[in-house]
């Protein structure tokens, strides 16, 4: 805690001392001749736009260097999610198993690690809310809904557009019968829920 508020206090301080250095640099172009002003602007939007694609270089960098290790991370997801969809079982006699079997719960414990440590906020949110639904006995039409808001997510935090899709859309691709989502969606207060 204590070093993010000094590199916070850093950064104020160091801000504050470019803004003043700005403001007496130009406070003084109108002194300076016109082809010496012309240049100093010039000079500074040039480096303000250099430091600009350098930031922003470096960022997708680190971006591109965590893509491959949340890949996995969100592939686990979807293996369980596969399970719970595909299974021989019906969907609502997998989630009201009491013990489920131990590979899966391995896989959970996977997942869990892998999100604290790869994913965005969106999706540990998203998660959060799965866990706390998948929990409640009497929310499950709900729960096909939280699980399309961690896919949804998760494609989001990988850099895909969910414009356009409404919330459902994802998880409908699972459903042998999507129709019965239109259906859960018409019910009343089902898609209030957060």
């Amino acid at each position: 805690m204590f070093p993010r508020i000094l590199s916070i206090l850093l950064a104020c301080g160091a801000i504050t001392a470019l803004a003043i250095t700005a403001y007496l640099g130009l406070a003084a172009i109108p002194t300076l001749a016109p082809e010496v002003a012309a240049a100093v602007v010039t000079a500074l939007v040039g480096l303000s736009g250099i430091l600009y694609a350098q930031r922003y270089s470096k960022k997708k960098e680190i971006a591109d260097s965590h893509r491959p290790a949340k890949i996995e991370v969100y592939e686990t997801f979807l293996d369980i999610v596969d399970v719970f969809m595909a299974g021989s079982k019906s969907e609502q006699d997998v989630l009201e198993d009491e013990a489920l079997p131990e590979e899966l719960v391995a896989q959970f414990s996977k997942l869990s690690r892998g999100l604290i440590v790869w994913a965005s906020s969106d999706v540990i949110r998203a998660w959060n809310r799965f866990r706390e639904r998948a929990d409640n006995e009497d929310d499950k039409d709900h729960l096909l809904f939280v699980v399309d808001d961690v896919l949804q997510a998760i494609r989001k935090d990988l850099g895909n557009s969910n414009f356009g899709l409404k919330r459902g859309d994802v998880v409908k691709m699972y459903l042998s019968q999507p129709r019965e989502l239109d259906e859960l969606r018409a019910k009343p207060g089902v898609l209030a829920k957060q």
